[in-house]
């Protein structure tokens, strides 16, 4: 099939983006990269080699579907399960998925003790451990337990020979910008690391450092990172501007209907924009059913043939109107068929992604990961 709408990936700066990280990390720290959401929405297909040739050495996910899809992908290296999936199902289920795990060693963030029983009883039954992570909740109050209640389940699992507890995180809730808060987080980490020391208890993977804590904080690393955002290339207005971060999404599709309109022609749903002039329109074929967020109505930009052109109406559900009477004034060769840049990969451009989630007023993460499946992810 052709492809009229295309988030075309550069590979190669995805692999850049990991050696930036890296340069800033020990040697010995290992390097778990988050790729849940579809790899932030650049497609995991696609982006997988770009691990592969960076060196990853673990993926993080958040669902077991997301687990499946990389060893469907033949991704040989470990897998991290987070999120509370494993909670919602019956006993039966939880058998499988059980079994599932310990089966393809993929790991899994235990939350309690009657879980982990499923775990023993697969791990006896197929002959091999089950490789598990617990998560210290130290202010973010999602994921993750208290002290009092982690100190209880780690001493519980850890005396069961059919579990490992192969690592041991926390999660910051602001590293990018309130690091008095983060530094208290790191604070109750160690005090609970220290006593684990105390209880002679050993996990091998202590990980903490998101994108932000890494290019933000100093010395944090421990024995692995997870960086997520940072990997494609985009970051938050409270990381340097300096960190030569490059983006790997650039969304396009092309023109498909060009038309000129009498002044005083009322365009889109709601009749929200008026024409002062006579105006050339062109439409493009995407709209917010596939991630082009509808508050860009009357506000966002698309490039065509170098310029920027002004969305102009409402953008409807898979279309959306642009303004292209600039490009007519400049007599520039303007036809159906001709590239439409809606996202841009430079981060300079006012329709990049930081620029768009300003506009938005939200973060580059939900732009990024809100591209539907009606963009083909075609790697470059």
């Amino acid at each position: 099939m052709y492809n009229y709408f295309q988030a075309q990936i550069d590979l190669s700066a995805i692999v850049h983006n990991c050696g930036l990280l890296r340069k800033v990390l020990k040697k010995q720290c290992k390097f778990c990269i988050t790729s849940k959401s579809n790899a932030y929405g650049n497609g995991i297909d696609v982006v997988l080699p770009a691990f592969k040739a960076a060196g990853a050495d673990m993926l993080a996910v958040a669902t077991f579907s997301e687990a499946q899809k990389l060893l469907d992908l033949a991704w040989d290296k470990p897998v991290l399960l987070f999120g509370s999936e494993f909670s919602v199902y019956n006993a039966q289920q939880k058998r499988e998925l059980a079994e599932w795990l310990v089966q393809n060693q993929v790991r899994i963030t235990v939350m309690n003790a009657d879980d982990a029983e499923f775990l023993v009883e697969a791990s006896r039954k197929l002959q091999k451990p089950a490789m598990v992570h617990v998560m210290l909740d130290t202010g973010m109050c999602r994921m993750g337990l208290n002290k009092d209640n982690l100190l209880h389940l780690i001493e519980k699992i850890s005396s069961r020979k059919e579990i490992f507890i192969e690592g041991i995180y926390t999660h910051f809730a602001n590293a990018e910008d309130y690091k008095a808060f983060s530094w208290l987080q790191l604070e109750r980490f160690n005090e609970f690391l220290a006593t684990l020391k105390e209880n002679n208890v050993k996990i091998p993977i202590v990980h903490v450092a998101n994108s932000a804590a890494i290019l933000n904080l100093d010395q944090i690393e421990y024995d692995m990172v997870r960086p997520g955002l940072s990997v494609y290339g985009y970051s938050s207005d409270h990381i340097s501007a300096n960190v030569d971060l490059r983006p790997a999404m650039k969304l396009v599709t092309f023109l498909t209907v060009i038309k000129k309109i009498p002044k005083g022609s009322l365009v889109g749903y709601g009749s929200t924009w008026k024409a002062q002039r006579e105006t050339y329109i062109g439409l493009v074929p995407i709209g917010y059913g596939d991630g082009y967020d509808r508050r860009l109505s009357n506000s966002g930009l698309m490039k065509i043939a170098g310029r920027f052109v002004p969305v102009i109406g409402r953008v409807s559900m898979d279309q959306t109107i642009l303004d292209l009477t600039e490009l007519f004034n400049l007599n520039l060769d303007v036809k159906v068929g001709n590239e439409v840049v809606v996202i841009d990969n430079d981060r300079n451009s006012p329709n990049s992604v930081e620029a768009i989630a300003r506009i938005l007023e939200t973060i580059p993460y939900e732009v990024i990961s809100s591209i539907g499946s009606r963009a083909v992810r075609i790697p470059m």
